[in-house]
């Protein structure tokens, strides 16, 4: 063991406690799915009833130290040596398929249609005023206040790399770097690495969950066949060789094409939705939701909802920034891995505004779509049987034919790949002692990670257990995360005061 730990860099016990721990929790819920679901449930609702409010807070005053970041002396500090390693349209490509994945896809076309039924601020449903909101939340939640979480943690991790050259592309390696002599550095450092890997095995592993039947439901429509369990698991599998291929050539030769050309066909699907859709609908809805959302942009933020008590906050704004800080340490390994020779003022605003544009005009265009046929009675999107069944059912509206849906299959598969295949690199960069010349993490282990990824979701669709159950303990685990990135800001400036008059110098 000790001349395997030597030869491949691979941190064993880390690797071996974090599978084990994923594993015992799908036998768990294969086991006793109900007892298990309602373990988790409880764990949710306590999450959220202690912690909602500091979340709420803790983005809303973070986006106050991204515009502090890009704008201060500190936002020219460079991030590696020599020129970026990335066209700007690959950078940019590569952090949307990163932070998407199929999960934004579907939820493009869906998402509207849960505030349009339960809508915010007391509104009663499927009036004119819920149906303004309907898009314009769905713009808020997916902006900039989820890049907040993903911009404070990439940061402190790329200045860490570059700056004070941090060895591996840890949050682990970063805190014990912060806590310099601490005596028990070590060991909180271990239990940072065992929350990582189970965290980004569980959302990636959801992220199967919903990319999985969308796919299904497009071969369905294509082929005329029945979803399946064995039609799953044949996309789970096919699924995994692509993005097991792509991670194991590395990032330049595998991700940044796959993800380059998943970003060409998503605008060339959207442009053709706009084009042959309710284009000056899309247009109007889109402006107006921007505008709502940005003079709403504190109230929305803020929103706890005290009086009335819908459970709105809890279930939409607070699930998903803790969705994103479960996402936090995926997102800020490979954001920091691609962002070599750029700024820091390069990486907040193109994580902020490059992803949020993309997630804006996506969101725009496919639920501005959906929208219109609800509301003109073309397509009623809130009776479908699924969320996957009513996407089909809006395609079917749309000139061409078969070839709609099969474009829109072929999206989804390039972004949830792409999606895992940053994933397999995180975790690797986890689970690793050394990376090499290049920042790259050790080929075989990646593979290791893309198989992991993909057996997660097999093995739950195997026991026809919940893939809810794995996405609520995965919001109870991210919370520590709220107090690792706070703990990694306060070391990082902390870096800047003593640093930064040497740096900005040179």
């Amino acid at each position: 063991m000790k001349d395997l730990k030597r030869d491949t860099g691979i941190d064993l016990p880390v690797t071996l406690v974090s599978v084990a721990a994923v594993f015992i929790f799908v036998a768990f819920m294969a086991i006793k799915p109900e007892g298990t679901l309602n373990a988790v449930n409880t764990l949710f609702d306590f999450t959220t009833a202690v912690m909602g409010v500091p979340i709420l807070w803790f983005v809303f005053i973070g986006l106050g130290f991204c515009a502090y970041f890009a704008f201060s002396r500190y936002g020219r500090i460079r991030l590696g040596e020599g020129k970026p390693a990335y066209s700007l349209f690959s950078y940019i490509a590569m952090m949307i398929c990163a932070a998407l994945a199929s999960t934004a896809v579907f939820y493009s076309f869906v998402e509207w249609s849960y505030y349009l039924v339960d809508p915010p601020f007391g509104l009663e449903p499927f009036t004119q005023e819920a149906a303004e909101f309907s898009t314009t939340y769905a713009f808020f939640h997916w902006g900039f206040s989820v890049q907040v979480i993903f911009v404070m943690t990439s940061v402190a991790m790329a200045y860490a790399f570059y700056v004070k050259k941090v060895p591996v592309l840890r949050v682990s390696a970063v805190c014990e770097a912060m806590m310099g002599d601490f005596k028990y550095r070590k060991a909180i450092g271990k239990i940072i690495d065992v929350l990582t890997i189970f965290a980004i095995v569980g959302g990636l592993g959801v992220s199967l969950g919903l990319g999985v039947p969308l796919i299904s439901a497009g071969l369905g429509r294509i082929f005329g066949i029945e979803p399946s369990f064995g039609l799953n698991v044949a996309i789970v599998v096919a699924i995994a060789v692509i993005f097991s291929l792509s991670s194991f050539v590395g990032l330049e030769k595998g991700m940044r094409r796959i993800s380059d050309m998943t970003i060409y066909v998503a605008i060339a699907f959207i442009a053709f939705i706009f084009i042959v859709g309710p284009s000056g609908f899309i247009i109007k809805q889109t402006t107006n939701s921007l505008g709502l959302m940005f003079t709403n942009y504190v109230k929305m933020s803020l929103w706890t909802d005290p009086i009335g008590s819908s459970g709105f906050p809890e279930y939409n704004t607070i699930f998903l920034f803790t969705l994103a800080l479960n996402y936090a340490a995926l997102m800020g390994v490979f954001i920091t891995k691609i962002s070599k020779g750029r700024t820091i003022r390069e990486l907040v605003l193109t994580c902020m505004i490059g992803i949020s544009l993309g997630t804006w005009i996506l969101f725009g265009i496919n639920g501005g779509f959906a929208l219109n046929a609800e509301l003109s009675g073309l397509y009623k999107f809130t009776e479908a049987e699924t969320g996957q069944i009513g996407v089909f059912g809006l395609l079917n509206l749309l000139p061409g034919g078969i070839i709609i849906p099969v474009i829109f299959t072929l999206l989804a598969i390039g972004f949830l790949a792409t999606s895992l295949d940053s994933a397999a690199f995180s975790l690797s960069a986890v689970s690793s002692k050394k990376l090499d010349a290049q920042g790259n993490t050790n080929p075989f282990l990646r593979l290791f990670w893309c198989l992991v990824l993909a057996a997660v979701p097999l093995s739950i669709m195997f026991a026809d257990a919940p893939f809810s159950a794995l996405k609520t303990l995965c919001i109870f685990l991210s919370v520590p995360y709220l107090f690792i990135i706070i703990g990694m800001n306060i070391g990082l400036f902390r870096w800047f005061k003593e640093d930064a008059d040497k740096l900005l110098k040179e």
